[in-house]
């Protein structure tokens, strides 16, 4: 999956503004410790792999 967002400068919140990882450069959402939790969907919500929601892109 690809993305509009840049990756240096995306960060992925959950629903209540608390951070929980960035998107790199295809899309993927991963936490803190750059393990893969999900990805972002064209519209910036991101979801885990059975696309649940998990937040959005700030700003986004």
């Amino acid at each position: 999956m690809t993305t509009s967002h840049s990756p240096s400068t995306s960060i992925v919140v959950d629903d209540s503004g608390v951070r929980i990882g960035t998107v790199d450069a295809d899309g993927q959402v991963r936490d803190f410790a750059r393990v893969h939790i999900g990805s972002v969907r064209a519209d910036g919500v991101a979801v885990d792999f059975s696309g649940i929601r998990l937040g959005h892109v700030a700003g986004g």
